[in-house]
């Protein structure tokens, strides 16, 4: 409540462009990624997987951003024993290498 008991209102128009802006957003990344971003949460460890952001897919190599060189470590171990040939497969050749690099992994 605003100052003297009175409601203030909901910019409305606000909230709606935002939710706009929001929806899309995910359309885009969608549309970029495909299921990509499924077949990752499905294959890759929660734990290994917190700490990394899908940067960007062309010409089938989805550049994937880590937290830290411990992550991309662990990620590269899991990629070398076989979770690669299981992307492959599972985006139907679309993604055919990962490329790993450490930055930003929030906003």
């Amino acid at each position: 409540m605003a100052a003297g008991g009175r409601r203030t209102a909901i910019p409305t128009d606000s909230i709606r462009s935002e939710i706009s802006r929001f929806k899309g957003e995910i359309e885009r990344r969608s549309a970029r990624f495909g299921n990509a971003a499924e077949v990752w949460a499905r294959l890759i460890p929660e734990q290994v997987r917190s700490d990394t952001r899908l940067a960007g897919l062309s010409g089938g190599v989805l550049t994937v951003v880590t937290g830290s060189a411990a992550t991309s470590y662990t990620l590269d171990r899991l990629l070398r024993g076989g979770i690669d040939h299981q992307i492959l497969i599972a985006t139907n050749g679309k993604i055919i290498r990962v490329k790993l690099r450490v930055g930003k992994v929030e906003g």
